[in-house]
């Protein structure tokens, strides 16, 4: 997953320019600096909002026949750039700060820039002064001629050619969205429930998990909702009724206030839609996209779930009867909080794999320098410790050189390990965005992976679950992307693409954790040394599509969900809707629970994924097609390395993403590729 532009993460819909945060004030000898301090914070803002004023009152101003690419266009950017300076890493910190007084004072910070925004976003002045320079069709090409058309798009999405009503109706729609969208994320981010367990209901766990936990004043231990709780409790703890009692929980995370507030913001969504002549939300968020129309994305999902049903059908039946077995029953159904349970049991059995034994090959920093190689080799890279300035103690720090020339491309950061208060998932965050300055010089990206991988003990290193890896190389697959880029503008810089485009360099990158060799440079066990051996790689990819039919059945009932919640004329029973969506795409065999409402955290529905969940499938499909071209040529030939560094890393935005495609594989992505990869043929 990326996040990029932090500080304005909410506005990414508008006009405003969304570019590079990289005044000199950010930087001390070069490099960025974290050391805010939350009072200074509003008083920071507030300057600055002065001073976008000014710089706004300054464009209008231009004569009509004065204007430029560079002193209006270009001009437009710049006077947000520098408002972006004076907020500089402050909203960044709001995810990773230690300091939950700064935390919260840069959320709150973020709402207010984000009501300030929608203001600032829908300024007709500032929109005459734009098309007083485009309605000349100035003869534009490459780069600059990309930068318009978002631009200009943008500006029409943000309602600059409403009426004055129906410009005072979108803005205040949009201020209420804002609202809701915050809360939602926080009653998610807060939201804590614990389940306490004796000892025994934690049979089947490890003691490096056990030993892990809170304990509460009676003896009892407290599973967590956050993931390195969860996950490990549902695929291993003996115990039913806690495995049940647990996932009910779960599945109410946010609760039932977020229920009203999805709800509301797809209804809110709408009605925005609607006031700027789309047909739904859809609707416009797929007109810059590269699958132009939600019908294209349904006929794309149908056709998928039209393939993966039989697959993911017989899966279910084999577990099914799997848990029969064991258990002595004869149930045609399998519940929410044994799906987990029994396929691990299966796999463990079966398939002759325990991840947690697996795990022992993997030290995360074995797996981090192994990583690092094989990119550097792959992509003409070569990445190099650096001390500067990092938010955290165990943050480390890179340079990211061109293998060749030794010129500095980028800075890297890495934040693996949790800790209070920090953001919970894995992401990469563009911290500063690569960009021609006006010297003439290029700004390096300044770019950062914050994880939640498990810490060293006294016992044993940070050791990584096989999917952990994967989630390592994706997230590596956005740094590189952001790293690399070679685009002038930082609008148009590395991860600034098409979200159903955006994900493809990280999905594609997932896949050489599969590749016996590679396997073997990044694993090394850390008691013996010694490698993962050829037979359990051998029993590892043999398994690795085991369940594919359902899971990616499942991403398809996500991505149809999304779709349609944001194509109806009303406002569906968001609950309503999930259970019979789910039962329809995923069949009845593995129902959810009665009272659970799983969409009040899927927060992709409101951070940013709304009308684009299916982007993760349409994107892997195009992924896979890359990564075909790199296992005809070696995964570590340099030559297909630079090529794609060329015609899709360094692009960022610079060409429509059909194009790219079109200039790596000489053709049209085919979803071939793809269905082999999982085990289905045509």
């Amino acid at each position: 997953m990326k996040k990029t532009k932090i500080i304005l993460l909410v506005l990414l819909v508008w006009a405003v320019p969304m570019g590079a945060m990289c005044m000199e004030s950010m930087f001390r000898n070069g490099v960025l600096h974290f050391d805010y301090k939350k009072e200074d914070l509003a008083p920071a803002e507030a300057a600055a909002r002065v001073q976008l004023e000014k710089d706004l009152a300054a464009l209008i101003a231009i004569p009509a026949a004065q204007r430029t690419f560079e002193n209006t266009i270009l001009g437009y950017e710049k006077a947000f750039d520098r408002y972006g300076e004076a907020l500089g890493m402050s909203g960044f910190l709001s995810y990773v700060s230690t300091d939950k007084e700064f935390r919260d004072a840069a959320l709150a910070l973020q709402m207010q820039i984000s009501q300030y925004m929608v203001d600032v976003a829908t300024r007709r002045d500032v929109y005459r002064a734009i098309r007083e320079y485009t309605d000349t069709n100035p003869k534009l090409e490459g780069e600059e001629a990309k930068l318009v058309k978002d631009m200009l798009i943008g500006f029409k999405n943000s309602g600059m050619d409403l009426n004055d009503k129906d410009l005072e109706t979108f803005k205040a729609l949009n201020k209420q969205k804002a609202e809701y969208i915050m809360k939602f994320d926080k009653n998610v981010q807060e939201y804590k429930d614990p389940l306490p367990v004796t000892r025994e209901e934690l049979n089947g766990l490890g003691e490096d998990y056990i030993g892990k936990l809170e304990k509460t004043p009676d003896g009892k231990y407290l599973v967590t909702l956050d993931y390195p709780d969860y996950v490990p409790f549902m695929l291993n703890a003996d115990d039913e009724p806690a495995r049940k009692a647990l996932e009910f929980k779960y599945n109410r995370r946010g609760g039932e206030e977020n229920i009203a507030l999805l709800e509301d913001t797809v209804t809110l969504r709408r009605k925005i839609a609607k006031l700027l002549g789309y047909k739904t939300h859809a609707h416009a968020k797929l007109e810059n996209r590269m699958a132009k129309n939600p019908e294209t994305v349904f006929a794309f999902l149908k056709d998928l779930e039209k393939k993966l049903k039989p697959m993911a059908k017989q899966e279910d039946k084999e577990l099914i009867a799997y848990k029969n077995a064991k258990t002595g029953t004869k149930n045609k159904t399998l519940a929410a909080w044994e799906s987990g349970y029994w396929s691990n049991k299966y796999r463990k059995e079966y398939l002759e794999l325990d991840s947690e034994k697996i795990k022992e090959y993997f030290p995360s920093q074995v797996v981090i320098d192994g990583m690092l190689e094989l990119f550097g080799t792959v992509f003409g890279i070569a990445f190099e410790p650096v001390d500067i300035p990092t938010w955290h103690p165990d943050v480390k720090a890179f340079k990211i050189v061109d293998a060749q020339s030794k010129e500095l491309l980028a800075y890297f950061y890495m934040d693996l390990y949790p800790r209070e208060g920090k953001y919970k998932h894995a992401a990469c965050f563009d911290l500063v965005s690569g960009e021609l300055k006006e010297d003439g010089t290029y700004q390096p990206p300044f770019v950062a992976i914050v994880a939640n991988m498990n810490k060293p003990s006294k016992e044993t290193p940070s050791l990584l679950k096989h999917g952990e890896v994967e989630t390592l190389f994706h997230e590596f697959g956005h740094v590189l992307h952001n790293a690399l880029t070679k685009a002038k503008y930082s609008a148009l810089s590395g991860t600034n693409v098409s979200w159903d485009f955006v994900e493809v360099p990280s999905q594609m990158l997932e896949r050489w954790a599969w590749d016996p060799s590679v396997l073997k440079s990044i694993s090394k066990h850390y008691k013996t040394g010694e490698p993962l051996p050829d037979d359990l790689i051998k029993r590892m990819l043999n398994a690795k599509n085991y369940g594919a039919g359902g899971q990616y059945l499942r991403q398809n009932f996500f991505a149809q969900y999304d779709m349609t919640l944001h194509t109806r004329a009303k406002t569906p029973d968001s609950t309503k809707l999930y259970f019979s969506l789910t039962k329809k795409i995923r069949g009845g065999a593995l129902p959810l629970t009665p009272g659970t409402i799983p969409q009040a955290s899927f927060g992709h529905l409101m951070g940013g994924y709304d009308a684009g969940y299916y982007g993760y499938l349409w994107s892997e499909v195009i992924a896979e097609d890359f990564f075909g071209e790199f296992a005809k040529a070696g995964l570590r030939n340099p030559e297909i390395g630079r090529k794609f560094r060329k015609e899709i890393l360094e692009r960022g935005g610079t060409l429509d993403e059909e194009e790219m495609v079109e200039n790596f594989l000489g053709r049209q992505a085919s979803n071939e590729p793809f269905l082999k990869s999982i085990g289905l043929s045509k």
